[in-house]
């Protein structure tokens, strides 16, 4: 069957928030990027929702960023605001499901720098706990934030080697997300880029730190969808938040090489299994991964562990055992090291009488 893949970019701040854009700039520099999708959560409001349309090319959705100095709670398909609790967060997770929508765990494991706001993150203190519908396993800003051994290695990495400070989410936060898969279901990882375009001054001078059309082409969310994308809002918006909701994504560094045309499934007996889905059929099993560039590294995680690695643009694994498999792509650039690339949502593969109990 054909699948359609589709790069947008998740977790974008407007000047609604904090951000310093407004939606038509965040449109004009998404739609420069080449993304299919960008999604604004300004912090604690709705204000852009009015504005979700498709222009350029560009499906423009509004969600909204939850709670203020920890927990920090990304809520999408939302018709109404859901209130803050910093205090009691699965409140607020629970009250998102209830309304319909869609929540994520925003940068859960963020470090702070003594070197950026004086050592301040927003983590998410408060587990467990549960009914969520996924995390951020790779936000890029957060990731900056935490990326401050030193003054002059962090204007090193600014100026002269970007792609060299981004080493891949947190091992913590990859077993964290194993751990809820392999315990409690599906839990779908995105990537984003956590999007401001930070104006500073510095005497005469305005510099924006990580403008939104650099953003753009960091680490992006692809939807997997069976039929292409909408040009009707409605239903865009539908095939977007569902592809979401259901797994059936990855995210990538596109910084490194683009994650277009990445796909994992799996070939069993009752048809074709993608990310986010299961299957009860063991035998005869292949899980199939194509990636979009010849100098890649594959590798098969399951159950949170290392089983397999292939030095090549695709490969097919015939696992024996039930659990959860997911893909990590590592990208090989000439006389460096691997580098983490690309990253999918898992696919379950269950004893035959567990699936759909």
């Amino acid at each position: 069957m054909a699948m359609y893949s589709y790069p947008g970019n998740i977790h974008i701040h407007s000047h609604y928030s904090d951000g310093s854009g407004s939606i038509e700039e965040i449109i004009s520099d998404a739609a420069a990027a080449d993304l299919s999708y960008v999604i604004v959560a300004d912090h604690e409001t709705l204000a852009g929702l009015p504005e979700e349309s498709i222009r350029r090319g560009v499906v423009l959705l509004v969600g909204t960023e939850l709670n203020r100095n920890k927990c920090h709670y990304l809520a999408l398909g939302l018709n109404k605001m859901i209130p803050s609790n910093e205090t009691e967060p699965q409140q607020v997770i629970d009250q998102v499901s209830a309304a319909g929508g869609t929540g994520f765990l925003a940068h859960p494991f963020e470090k702070g720098s003594p070197y950026l706001e004086k050592g301040k993150a927003y983590p998410w203190n408060s587990w467990p706990v549960f009914n969520f519908n996924g995390m951020e396993i790779w936000n890029y800003t957060s990731h900056w934030r935490g990326r401050h051994p030193s003054p002059f290695k962090t204007l090193y990495w600014f100026f002269l080697d970007r792609k060299g400070a981004m080493n891949g989410p947190s091992p913590e936060l990859l077993r964290l997300w194993d751990c809820y898969n392999l315990h409690h279901g599906l839990t779908v990882g995105i990537g984003s880029s956590d999007a401001h375009a930070y104006p500073y001054k510095f005497g005469p001078f305005r510099v924006v730190v990580f403008p939104y059309n650099y953003l753009f082409k960091t680490i992006n969310t692809y939807i997997v969808l069976k039929e292409e994308l909408s040009k009707e809002l409605k239903r865009a918006r539908q095939q977007i938040l569902g592809a979401l909701k259901s797994g059936c994504c990855y995210f990538s560094f596109d910084s490194l090489h683009q994650g277009s045309d990445f796909s994992f499934y799996a070939n069993t007996n009752q048809g074709q299994v993608y990310m986010g889905g299961e299957t009860g059929s063991i035998e005869n099993l292949e899980l199939h991964v194509n990636s979009p560039a010849k100098r890649s590294q594959i590798r098969l995680i399951y159950n949170s562990r290392l089983l397999e690695t292939a030095n090549d643009q695709s490969a097919v694994f015939r696992p024996s055992k039930p659990g959860v498999y997911r893909v990590e792509v590592y990208y090989r650039p000439l006389l460096r090291c691997p580098r983490p690339w690309i990253y999918s949502n898992p696919i379950f593969v269950k004893p035959p009488a567990a699936v759909n109990d």
